[in-house]
């Protein structure tokens, strides 16, 4: 009985031994921690230096780039439509005003951008020096000459792929509004960027609501010579009417289409490169890493060589 207690006893005392050896091990050492970092503080701070001014010298080659942004509102259409020709103006395509989601559709459409670059030539202000003002193709250096590549005019699908990376168009649904904003290499660049964008939308939609006026016009034209019912003639001519409104409204471009609520601004700053910040970031970021490195060497070595101090790792 005494030879069962004893031999439990030792169970106990091993498993206590082994729990404190357990919970010594899982105890984290600060002291350690803070002994290899200051042992190794002059290599950390040295690299954060070096990648600091590294990604200077990087960011600096880097053009500036410069954004310049409008903000438009939808027009308010205050026509009513009569109840009376209703179920007749649901035989045609009356149209009506543009909302938020149709002009952020018309400013993300790849026609319209298409249309804008071929008007106005945007390469010059996108690509700056990359572009031959003589012959207007792209410039390529050696690099692209050794992979086989010629220069080029750019085309429709540049023109696409470029304004994908330029052109921002947002909505804020609860305010009613839409930001067309526009980046590249020149301050005033960009912003005559937005104007033409402004310009050619509103033309978009001017020419789409005249079209849709004169088509519907010349097909009440048609039923009117058609009916005989007085009553269906007088609504016909209700309907009639409407289209010679819509017309007029359409050539009054001004107040067409949407309204302009901010007017975009050559911008004074460059948007970015942020080189201070990304300069910053960096140096931190590397003194972080530093640490982590040094403190995991310093770790494994220790138990790789137990005997010896982990302070005096380097």
């Amino acid at each position: 009985m005494e030879n069962e207690k004893t031999i439990a006893k030792g169970r106990d005392n091993k498993m206590e031994k082994q729990l404190s050896v357990r919970y010594t091990e899982d105890e984290i050492n600060l002291g350690e921690y803070y002994a290899i970092i200051r042992a190794n503080w002059w290599k950390i701070l040295l690299v954060s230096m070096a990648v600091g001014l590294v990604t200077l010298i990087v960011m600096s080659q880097r053009p500036n780039i410069y954004q310049a942004t409008a903000v438009v509102t939808p027009a308010i259409d205050e026509r009513r439509q009569n109840p009376v020709s209703g179920r007749l103006a649901s035989l045609i395509d009356v149209g009506g005003p543009s909302n938020v989601e149709d002009l952020e559709t018309l400013f993300n459409s790849n026609d319209l951008s298409v249309q804008v670059f071929k008007k106005y030539n945007l390469w010059p202000i996108i690509l700056g020096d990359q572009i031959d003002s003589a012959t207007g193709k792209i410039r390529i250096d050696w690099v692209d000459r050794l992979l086989g590549k010629v220069s080029k005019q750019p085309g429709d699908w540049d023109a696409i792929r470029t304004s994908k990376n330029c052109l921002t168009v947002s909505s804020n649904k609860k305010a009613g509004t839409v930001s067309v904003t526009f980046e590249s290499q020149s301050a005033e660049g960009s912003a005559n960027a937005v104007k033409y964008y402004l310009d050619e939308g509103k033309t978009r939609l001017q020419e789409e609501a005249l079209d849709r006026a004169v088509k519907n016009k010349k097909f009440i034209e048609e039923q009117i010579g058609r009916t005989v019912d007085a009553l269906t003639r007088e609504r016909l001519y209700l309907l009639y009417g409407q289209e010679i409104e819509r017309e007029m409204m359409a050539r009054n471009r001004e107040q067409f289409g949407f309204r302009l609520i901010e007017a975009p601004r050559v911008p004074d700053r460059k948007f970015k490169p942020k080189t201070g910040q990304s300069t910053i970031l960096s140096i931190i970021l590397s003194i972080f890493v530093g640490f982590v490195f040094f403190i995991v060497r310093g770790k494994t070595r220790e138990k790789e060589y137990p005997k010896s101090d982990a302070t005096s790792v380097s």
